[in-house]
């Protein structure tokens, strides 16, 4: 048995290795395993009925995540209001799948006395990352 030795050997050999180890050759690309992502389009206030009453802020947009079918990504938001102060917050899972690209989301907040229409600021975390925040006339 003869053993190749030659540059073009060499290199069939280092390549075949790194397949074998699931590590791409320089230069290769690999495809990403899941995309993640979340877009906040807007914020609407259905504001609390004085003076016992209780108000909601529904926020929603498109989100991906091709994360494998039967896996979910957490969602929290926490809206501000100011005059009067209101500080409704919300919170749910979103469902993965290979074709969940662009899918339409909404998530409503726990019920608040203090809601109502007006300037509202969201501190939204997605999938465990703070997103930056961002402003509504809800």
């Amino acid at each position: 048995m003869r053993l190749a030795t030659g540059p073009r050997a060499v290199a069939a050999l280092a390549v075949t290795a790194l397949a074998a180890l699931g590590i791409g050759a320089p230069g290769a690309t690999a495809l990403p395993q899941s995309v993640k992502s979340l877009d906040v389009r807007w914020a609407n206030a259905q504001p609390a009925t004085s003076p016992f009453g209780y108000g909601t802020l529904t926020i929603g947009g498109t989100y991906t995540c091709t994360a494998p079918a039967g896996t979910t990504v957490p969602v929290h938001f926490t809206g501000f209001q100011i005059i009067p102060l209101a500080l409704p917050s919300g919170s749910g899972t979103l469902p993965c799948g290979p074709a969940v690209v662009d899918a339409p989301w909404e998530l409503t907040s726990y019920p608040n006395p203090e809601v109502h229409h007006g300037y509202t600021s969201l501190l939204v975390t997605f999938d465990g990352v703070d997103l930056p925040a961002e402003e509504f006339t809800a």
